[in-house]
């Protein structure tokens, strides 16, 4: 499972989406926070007992390689961050597409998705992988949405 979420690990991700799919381990692919010690400390923190694991996009590949054998969350605060997984021939089943807030020249698509035209083609373009689903909810318990879609509409 995969979800993009511009706030990485928050509250609902590690009550909610963790527990839901019994992660061993979770994997924020995230630039900023792994060059940064406090946000990277922050983020090994809200992931509670739960193996965290903070790392560039360049290295994602290689630390998902070396956890195949785990229940594995991916998060990232981009879907272009997924986008080049899957051309790197990385396996995910599953995106959601949770939380991409408001700032200026987004438009709302749903109650906490908010997209400029670069987001929407990245979302887009993960459609080319027909291995991999892609969906929208802000929790696990909520209908999956179809945002591909819903962007083509």
């Amino acid at each position: 499972m995969a979800r993009v979420d511009e706030r990485l690990i928050h509250g609902q991700m590690a009550l909610a989406w963790l527990r839901t799919y019994n992660a061993d381990c979770v994997i924020v692919i995230d630039d900023g926070s792994a060059h940064d010690a406090m946000k990277k400390m922050l983020l090994e923190m809200a992931a509670g007992v739960i193996k965290c694991i903070v790392c560039d996009e360049t290295a994602a590949k290689e630390k998902i390689e070396q956890n195949i054998g785990k229940k594995l969350f991916l998060c990232a605060g981009n879907p272009s961050v997924f986008l080049h997984l899957l051309q790197e021939g990385v396996a995910v089943p599953q995106i959601n597409i949770g939380g991409i807030y408001d700032k200026p020249g987004r438009t709302k698509l749903y109650k906490t998705i908010f997209l400029d035209d670069k987001l929407k083609q990245d979302i887009l373009s993960l459609e080319a992988f027909p291995n991999t689903k892609v969906e929208h909810r802000q929790v696990p318990r909520d209908f999956e949405v179809d945002i591909i879609a819903d962007l083509k509409k």
